[in-house]
């Protein structure tokens, strides 16, 4: 059996988590992909100054890797199944691919590009008890990602997840709340919770100082 991992874990992989899934909103990229010509080598060094400091928030203040100490893959096991596919009617989601994600050798949690959502694979899985918990950007680079309507779900919507040996489950939404990023409660990666998903994507106020949502929008579903 998994053993169960502290809270402090847990809280600290979710700023992680959430912290990469917000973005600029589609049309307000960081690149216009335009190349640039190369120019000729100067005849004198050049005079190195050191880079300003990028924006920062107080969510990415607070956000530590997660060392070997805390969290470790290997004591974890994996689904029996894997989940490969993400649907929700209401909001135009048919069938978004889903990647199974862990950790980076940092620490830091893998997420998908905008039109992929991960799926947090040491943890609980869809069709298991506890929270399996499946993120995806808002928006990303200038692209709109496949939660950017998230925040549009309602109590008894539905939700589809289909898994790799062809079985499917259904799901209904029970709320869709909105925390401050500093207010989301630890237990969204509970595993000692009956069976539930726990979609989460960036929301709220966009700031363009930071290039970052100040809200999460966390969409709860049970088996239908």
């Amino acid at each position: 059996m998994e053993r169960r991992r502290s809270v402090t874990a847990a809280a600290a992989l979710l700023l992680l988590l959430v912290g990469v899934a917000c973005g600029a909103p589609a049309g307000d990229g960081a690149s216009d992909g335009a190349t640039v010509e190369p120019t000729a080598a100067p005849t004198t060094a050049p005079v190195t100054t050191a880079p300003e400091p990028r924006p920062t928030s107080d969510l990415a203040a607070r956000v530590q890797p997660l060392g070997s100490a805390r969290y470790d893959p290997a004591e974890h096991q994996t689904a029996t199944r894997t989940v490969i596919g993400l649907s929700l009617p209401v909001i135009g989601v048919d069938g978004a691919p889903v990647e199974p994600v862990g950790v980076e050798p940092n620490g830091e949690m893998e997420i998908p590009p905008a039109d992929e959502v991960g799926w947090y694979r040491f943890g609980a899985a869809p069709g298991e008890p506890g929270s399996a918990v499946l993120a995806a950007h808002i928006a990303y680079d200038g692209v709109d990602g496949v939660f950017r309507y998230l925040d549009r779900l309602g109590a008894g919507d539905e939700v589809a997840v289909s898994f790799d040996d062809g079985s499917s489950e259904r799901y209904r939404v029970t709320e869709v709340v909105t925390f401050d990023k500093e207010a989301l409660p630890d237990d969204l990666f509970a595993r000692d919770v009956p069976e539930r998903l726990v979609l989460i994507t960036c929301g709220g106020e966009f700031n363009p100082a930071l290039r970052s949502y100040e809200s999460n929008v966390v969409a709860y579903a049970v088996p239908a």
